[in-house]
């Protein structure tokens, strides 16, 4: 079941920051990849990948600057992460807003799945593809860059990570960007991670807020369960459409595509409100729409790119949908 990646336009503000400091008209650039500049206010925004790398390509292009994603991050502040960064910023122990940060990490970006990995001496932060295609080197590096800038500004201005880690294939200008912003060295490995000293993940960010921290926990919750709920309905939507003109689609086959039993599918569904019968059904009333508006599409036709077996089953179906015939609805 594919599907267009997407991540949060969380870095435009500081990257169009970055580029009117810098002497060049970030808006404009912005427009050149048909991007409103009226985004930088929304950190909810999303970017469709191609996008975002087109656009990242772009900028270090006119920036000449390797360590861009560094510089970036200097710029960004916890409302650039929105309700998030909200999260963050109210604290707790070090612990706590990482796990944070790794549970809640798809309300920015299904690009990359965060891990919390915890050792005798470290806690780390792991980031791993979760695409075909490597996410932008700039993107990542710039959420590890502003992760550590705000740990420094919550907790002390020389709190730094005590092992950092990329791909050997990262380009040497941002490796070494990396290494002064952390003050580490950069290790090699097949991902990009993180790691704190375990001794202080105990200890509590100054000012912290413990009850507004489990408040925003809950609604964070909440959004990242609405969120997935919907990318669920959607990409099934998309999967029933690819496969109507072959028949209906059966609902095992869909579970089987989504990874889980048909009775967890159900269960999902109907979490979100929907029936695999409505489902399928609101489909291909989206669909019939659709093809209504196409010149010379014959009843014939639709009934085929619908699913059904008969042209007057789909005629029913019609009717009952609209209250009238397809011819007599055109």
């Amino acid at each position: 079941m594919s599907e267009k990646k997407q991540a949060a336009a969380l870095l435009m503000g500081p990257l169009v920051h970055l580029l009117h400091e810098r002497g060049l008209d970030g808006d404009a650039i912005l427009r050149r990849h048909g991007l409103d500049p009226q985004m930088v206010q929304d950190p909810e925004a999303r970017l469709d990948a191609a996008v975002s790398t087109a656009l990242l390509d772009d900028c270090l292009q006119e920036l000449g600057d390797p360590g861009m994603a560094i510089e970036v991050a200097r710029h960004a502040q916890y409302n650039t992460f929105g309700a998030l960064g909200l999260a963050v910023a109210a604290g707790g122990d070090l612990y706590s807003v990482l796990n944070r940060i790794t549970r809640f990490h798809r309300l920015i970006s299904d690009l990359v799945t965060t891990d919390l990995i915890a050792d005798d001496h470290s806690v780390a932060l792991r980031f791993t593809s979760n695409t075909d295609h490597q996410p932008h080197p700039q993107a990542i590096v710039f959420v590890m860059a502003t992760i550590v800038r705000l740990l420094r500004i919550r907790i002390h201005r020389d709190h730094n990570p005590v092992a950092v880690c990329a791909p050997e294939w990262l380009e040497p200008g941002l490796r070494q960007a990396m290494a002064r912003y952390f003050r580490c060295q950069v290790s090699v490995a097949d991902h990009y991670s993180l790691a704190f000293d375990k001794d202080n993940a105990q200890h509590m960010l100054a000012a912290s807020d413990v009850q507004l921290a489990a408040m925003l926990d809950a609604t964070l919750a909440q959004r990242l369960a609405a969120s997935e709920q919907a990318a669920l309905a959607s990409r099934l939507a998309l999967w029933i459409e690819q496969r109507l003109p072959d028949g209906e689609p059966a609902q095992a086959d869909a579970a089987t595509e989504c990874c889980m039993s048909t009775r967890s599918l159900q269960r999902r569904l109907a979490d979100e409100g929907l029936s695999w019968k409505q489902l399928l059904e609101d489909t291909r009333k989206t669909l019939v729409e659709r093809h209504l508006r196409t010149p010379g599409m014959t009843v014939t036709q639709m009934a085929f790119l619908l699913g059904f077996s008969e042209v007057s089953a789909f005629s029913r179906a019609f009717k009952k949908w609209y209250g009238v015939s397809p011819s007599q609805f055109r």
